[in-house]
C-alpha cells in the first residue's frame, strides 16, 4: 500500500514582501483629503492628445496605415472637388437668375403701378361724378358751352 506525506514548499510558506504589511500600517496616512486639484493637474503628464495619437503609429502596420491615408486622401479630395464645383454651379445660377428675374421682376412691377394708378383715376371720376350727379361733361352749370 501507498502512503502520502505532505511536503510543505518553504517558499509558500515564508511571508512575501507586498504593498500591506503589517508594519506599514502604521505610518499609512489618507493622502487623497491632503492632495488638492492643483496638485493633481500638476502630476498628470504633459503629453497631448496628439502625442498620443502618433505614439499609435508603431500599432498600426504599415500596410494599414498606407491603406488609411489613401482613403483619406482620396475622401478629402471629393469633398474638396465636389464643393468647388457646387460653389461655381451656384454662383452660375444665381448671376443667371439675377440676370433673368430682375427685369422682369422690374417691368412686373411697373406694369402694377400703372395698373394701380388707372383705378385710382377711375376711382376719381367716378367720385367727380357721384359727388356732381347734375353736371354734365361739358362743365359746370352757367358755365360757357354748358346746358342750361
Amino acid at each position: 500500500m501507498v502512503q502520502l506525506e505532505e511536503v510543505e514548499d518553504q517558499d509558500l510558506v515564508r511571508e512575501q514582501p507586498g504593498p500591506y504589511q503589517e508594519e506599514e500600517d502604521d505610518d499609512y496616512t489618507d493622502t487623497d483629503s491632503s492632495l488638492s486639484d492643483e496638485d493633481i493637474a500638476s502630476l498628470a503628464p504633459s503629453e497631448t492628445a496628439l502625442d498620443r495619437l502618433y505614439a499609435l503609429k508603431d500599432m498600426v502596420p504599415p500596410s494599414t496605415r498606407r491603406s488609411i491615408a489613401t482613403t483619406s486622401s482620396n475622401v478629402f479630395s471629393a469633398i474638396k472637388s465636389l464643393s468647388l464645383f457646387s460653389g461655381k454651379g451656384l454662383y452660375i445660377v444665381s448671376t443667371g437668375g439675377l440676370m433673368v428675374f430682375l427685369p422682369y421682376l422690374m417691368a412686373v412691377m411697373e406694369e402694377q403701378q400703372i395698373v394701380e394708378m388707372e383705378r385710382e383715376q377711375k376711382a376719381r371720376e367716378m367720385g367727380s361724378e357721384i359727388m356732381s350727379p347734375g353736371a354734365q361733361a361739358g362743365g359746370l352749370p352757367g358755365a360757357p358751352g354748358a346746358k342750361a
